[in-house]
């Protein structure tokens, strides 16, 4: 069995359908690779000024324009690595007739890298995707792990933008209007950073309770119009997600979106990428996300940037084949203040 090189596997990996990664995809649509083990982001400042008054007579004043502030971080390093036994060359694939002889074993070597391609690829997505949702609840996310110390990646957003509802102020508690809620925090979203909040996530415990509100009931409009035409069902999907996303309807300049996801951590236990009664209320457009990556750090990469760098290599003895992807990534938000997270109840 022949190894493939670089371009191929990447190759591979770019034909590949991705796993979800609705926050990803939301809120972090554009990609930039860097040639350096640090990424660098800069987070916006709104400028507010009014343009002041003066004499026509009299030459105007420069002033300074929008600041930024640039701050540096190094990625922590994922690199899932599997490994292609030639046993699997030999034996049955998956959905191939009992008694076989559809496929050669070269073709059955073939799947098995690309399946081993494609777990690594979920793999990462799935931890970015977990990256984006501790930045977008919190912004911040703590980066750990096995022979890397542990450090805090802060975006500053401001602590007003994180909120918990407590007591009689909790959705479900009489008298409590989700709307409301939701219209404040999108006025606070604006006084903090300028941008329009349009775009609502909520996991499924607090799209249970958001639902049967009556105010929600009665307006809640779950069509959407394309080229002059309504589309009368609720959208699945968007954003490249599967059935984790589901589109709920809008009210006024707001969009609702019900999402969860869950992942397994590194002591094999299930876990959720939204906690229980968690809403986002945000911009996505405004929030100017990024995913960022740093160099790769092997010589076969050459310390190009890349977002993903696949590779194989054999084993003599016992022989065994090995695939790997390494990949250094971190997403960003140019304008945290863009996005609220609330837990409801």
């Amino acid at each position: 069995m022949n190894l493939y090189n670089t371009a191929a596997l990447v190759g591979v990996i770019a034909t590949l359908e991705r796993p979800s990664s609705f926050l990803l995809d939301l809120y972090f649509p554009d990609e930039q690779t860097f040639d350096t083990e640090e990424v660098y982001f800069d987070k916006i400042e709104r400028a507010r000024r009014l343009a002041p008054f003066v004499s026509p007579k009299v030459a105007g004043k420069a002033e300074r324009s929008r600041g930024y502030s640039t701050r540096t971080f190094a990625p922590a390093y994922v690199k899932p690595k599997h490994l292609v036994e030639p046993a699997k060359a030999l034996k049955r694939a998956p959905g191939e007739n009992l008694g076989g002889g559809q496929l050669s074993a070269e073709q059955r070597f073939q799947m098995a890298v690309a399946d081993n391609l494609m777990l690594e690829d979920e793999q990462i997505t799935r931890r970015e995707e977990w990256m984006a949702s501790e930045l977008l609840r919190t912004g911040s996310v703590t980066v750990e792990g096995e022979d890397y110390p542990t450090q805090v990646v802060d975006l500053g957003r401001h602590n007003d933008l994180t909120i918990t509802l407590t007591d009689a102020l909790r959705w479900g508690e009489s008298g409590v209007s989700p709307m409301t809620s939701i219209r404040i925090w999108a006025a606070l979203v604006a006084s903090k950073s300028g941008a329009m909040a349009r775009n609502v996530v909520l996991d499924p415990l607090a799209a249970l309770i958001f639902q049967q509100d009556d105010e929600v009931r009665e307006v809640l409009d779950n069509r959407r119009q394309v080229s002059g035409t309504f589309e009368l069902s609720g959208l699945q999907g968007g954003y490249g997600a599967g059935d984790e996303a589901v589109y709920l309807g809008s009210i006024g300049q707001f969009d609702f979106w019900q999402y969860q996801d869950i992942y397994t951590d590194a002591a094999g236990a299930e876990a959720k990428m939204l906690p229980d009664y968690t809403v986002m209320v945000g911009s996505p457009k405004q929030a100017a996300g990024v995913r960022c990556y740093g160099a790769i750090q092997d010589v076969g990469a050459q310390l190009r940037p890349m977002s993903r760098f696949p590779k194989m290599w054999n084993t003599e003895d016992p022989p065994v084949t090995t695939t790997m992807t390494q990949s250094a990534p971190l997403p960003v938000l140019g304008r945290p203040d863009a996005v609220l997270a609330a837990t409801v109840r």
